[in-house]
């Protein structure tokens, strides 16, 4: 049986997979506004990878590790 945080864990990402892709994406796929001189749709995405890293960061420091007591 799959760790109930695992669970949540593989739901997110299947998330982030979809918000790249064709429902989602399309939405936010455009040049304007420019955000810090970047295409709107690039901070789009750049913010996806930077939520998904905290993500991943925050689930490895909470993880049971096989070496505690």
């Amino acid at each position: 049986m799959l760790n109930p945080g695992l669970r949540l864990l593989a739901l997110f990402f299947a998330a982030m997979f979809i918000a790249t892709m064709w429902p989602v994406y399309p939405l936010v796929s455009r040049i304007h506004p420019l955000v810090f001189g970047l295409p709107f749709s690039l901070v789009y995405l750049l913010g996806l990878t930077v939520i998904s890293f905290v993500v991943l960061l925050v689930f490895d420091r909470r993880a049971p590790r096989d070496d505690d007591p």
